[in-house]
Parts: C-alpha cells; sequence; structure tokens
C-alpha cells in the first residue's frame, strides 16, 4: 500500500468521526495507518520542513471537510473535532471514495469558500501582470509561477487556520494578540492594554514614542467571524477618541465591515481611522511572524552573468 492522498483521506476520517463523539488529529492518523495498511517506514516518511508526510496530507483533508462544514473543530479544545450535521448526512448518501469535485457539488460552502478563493487569485494574478483569464493547469506554468501559487496556497490554509485559532482564545487573549501584533510591526515603543472595567470604548494604547507625545489607540472585538461590525460600532469608537483628544484610532476585528462603516471611517476629519477585518488581521500577523513559525525556506537560484562576463 502506497502513502494515501490527501484526498483519499477524507472518507476514513468522516467515517471515523461519524461513528465517535469526537477525535484528536493523533487518533485520526492512527485510523488511517490502520486504514492503509501503511508500513513503520511510510509512516515516519516527512517532508523537507520536518513535518510527517501523512500528518501534512490529514490537515489538508481536514481544511477541505471543515470548509465544506461536515467537520468542526471543537471550542476551547485544540485539535479536537467533531462531524456536523452536514456531514452525517453526506456520509449517508456517499458510500463509496469522495474528492474535492464531490465537495464543490454537494457543499454550498465549500463551493462558496473555492470560488471566493479562485477571485482573489485570479484579481493576485492581476496585480503580478500574470495572464490567467482562462485557468491553467501546471504543464501551462512555468516552474516559478507554480511555487509562487503554491506559496499563497499554503499562505491562505494558514490564514485561514489562524483565524481559527484566535475563535477559540477568549477575549482577552484577543486584546493581548492586537497589541502584541503592532508591537512587532514596529508601532510605538511600549503597548499598554486598558483595564476592561474602565476602558471607556478604548481596548489598547501604543505609544509611538518614549515620551508618549504621540499615540494610537485601538479597540479589540473577537466577533463572529461571519458577522459585521456596522456603523454605528465606529462612531462610538470615534466618539471615545474624540474623549481622548487622539488623532489616531485602529479598531481590529475577527469579523467584517459593512460598506457604512467603512465609509464612515474614511470620512472623518478629526482622526485618522484604520479598519482592519479578520483577513486583514491573519494577513498582518503572518508577515510579522506573531503566531506563526518558519518551516521551511527554499531558495530559488539563477546563472549569475557578471561571473560569466
Amino acid at each position: 500500500m502506497t502513502m494515501p492522498k490527501w484526498h483519499e483521506i477524507m472518507r476514513p476520517v468522516l467515517i471515523t468521526l461519524d461513528s465517535r463523539e469526537c477525535a484528536s488529529a493523533p487518533e485520526l492518523r492512527d485510523v488511517i495507518f490502520a486504514e492503509f495498511q501503511m508500513t513503520d517506514e511510510e509512516q515516519q516518511e516527512r517532508l523537507d520542513s520536518g513535518q510527517l508526510r501523512i500528518m501534512n496530507r490529514l490537515g489538508w483533508a481536514v481544511t477541505d471537510l471543515g470548509k465544506a462544514q461536515f467537520i468542526e473543530r471543537i471550542p476551547g479544545k485544540r485539535g479536537i473535532y467533531r462531524i456536523t450535521e452536514e456531514g452525517r448526512k453526506f456520509i449517508a448518501e456517499h458510500d463509496a471514495p469522495f474528492d474535492a469535485k464531490d465537495l464543490m457539488e454537494h457543499s454550498e460552502a465549500f463551493r462558496t469558500w473555492k470560488n471566493d478563493y479562485r477571485k482573489a487569485k485570479r484579481e493576485r494574478a492581476r496585480n503580478d501582470g500574470i495572464d490567467n483569464s482562462a485557468e491553467t493547469d501546471g504543464n501551462e506554468q512555468t516552474p516559478q509561477e507554480i511555487m509562487r501559487a503554491a506559496e499563497r496556497e499554503l499562505r491562505d490554509a494558514l490564514a485561514d487556520e489562524l483565524l481559527e485559532r484566535i475563535m477559540e482564545q477568549d477575549s482577552d487573549f484577543f486584546e493581548y494578540l492586537v497589541g502584541r501584533l503592532l508591537s512587532s510591526m514596529g508601532y510605538g515603543s511600549e503597548v499598554e492594554v486598558t483595564k476592561r472595567t474602565n476602558d471607556e470604548g478604548i481596548d489598547g494604547i501604543v505609544k509611538e514614542d518614549r515620551l508618549g507625545f504621540d499615540s494610537i489607540y485601538y479597540q479589540a472585538k473577537r466577533w463572529k467571524v461571519d458577522s459585521c461590525v456596522s456603523r454605528p460600532e465606529i462612531q462610538k469608537f470615534v466618539g471615545a477618541l474624540s474623549g481622548k483628544s487622539a488623532g489616531k484610532g485602529l479598531f481590529i476585528t475577527t469579523a467584517r465591515f459593512s460598506e457604512g462603516a467603512i465609509d464612515y471611517a474614511e470620512r472623518q476629519n478629526t482622526a485618522k481611522i484604520v479598519l482592519i477585518d479578520g483577513p486583514a488581521l491573519t494577513r498582518l500577523m503572518i508577515d510579522a511572524g506573531v503566531g506563526v513559525s518558519t518551516v521551511a525556506v527554499y531558495e530559488v537560484k539563477a546563472i549569475d552573468t557578471d561571473f560569466f562576463e
């Protein structure tokens, strides 16, 4: 038996969760070992990064099942999964192996996520000056383009997982996270998280210089990812900034902002307001190295023309 591909892992994972109340990633890994009769050598096979290859493939399988809303993480329990009602319905109606194409056909949530991802991918390609008006396969792309596309896919998956991990934490952690992120990005010599009982609409203050002549005030809202921060919330924040005579404000959330909220923030004259939603937050975290670590670095080398001339 050869190493199972990631899409081949999805069905055993879903069947296992259908038969149990929940299961951890190591428990699902052991199921895969037995299901595919993997040898000791295959079980210990690793990527160049050092990660077990089977755990990498299990991670991608779990990601797709999660995007299809067939499984979910149990809040507050790291790496523990359970099946959803949609997952039970799907597995009851499908008695054969399935892949991402089947998820596209039978899951509206997965279809929406995949289409949004492809739309963003096309937009990034246009910004990079790459013509991909038609979907291209690996044979039509240069090796550099393939590597760049793979890097983006890994980054998008990491961003999704980051947001899930953030939502598993409490509000106090989120306020700490925002302060840590701002500090890592080089904003300010000191970050102060205000006391919850008397924050007056301000969750933290970033002092941009040691003497505190200029400061950034921020509000951090750990709201459900699919919820929306509307204009009244931004109005309250602007009012809180006015009470502090503040000229700079950052409103950062795991949710998204309504068009009204964005428009109101952009029209402020008394203070500069910056809005950061969930996707923007995770991008900043990845860039600043907050909550993530580097597992592999690949070098791409080219001919040194000066040497040969």
